[in-house]
């Protein structure tokens, strides 16, 4: 029997501060540097989707980490450098 390939699914969308979407074949360049950072803004997918990983290494973990939590005046001053997505179809 065949080796099962693993499949990779969309969990968000990732837009760029001014609502530009970045789609999932980018690379970390394609992130706009905004005030120094590179700011991705992660929303609701628009529609479930989701692909073979091609790239897949088991031995490689992906590995996030939180080093602080920002306040809510940070939060609020991120989010003002920020405007809806404005080329995405959103079903109804």
């Amino acid at each position: 029997m065949g080796r099962r390939r693993p499949s990779a699914t969309g969990t968000f969308e990732f837009l760029t501060a001014d609502g530009d979407r970045i789609w999932n074949e980018g690379l970390p360049d394609d992130i706009p540097i905004v005030h120094g950072h590179r700011l991705l803004v992660l929303d609701e997918p628009t529609y479930r989707r989701s692909w073979n990983a091609d790239r897949f290494f088991p031995h490689l973990p992906g590995k996030a980490e939180l080093t602080r939590v920002l306040t809510a005046d940070e939060t609020q001053a991120w989010f003002a450098r920020t405007s809806p997505a404005n080329k995405i179809h959103r079903p109804s």
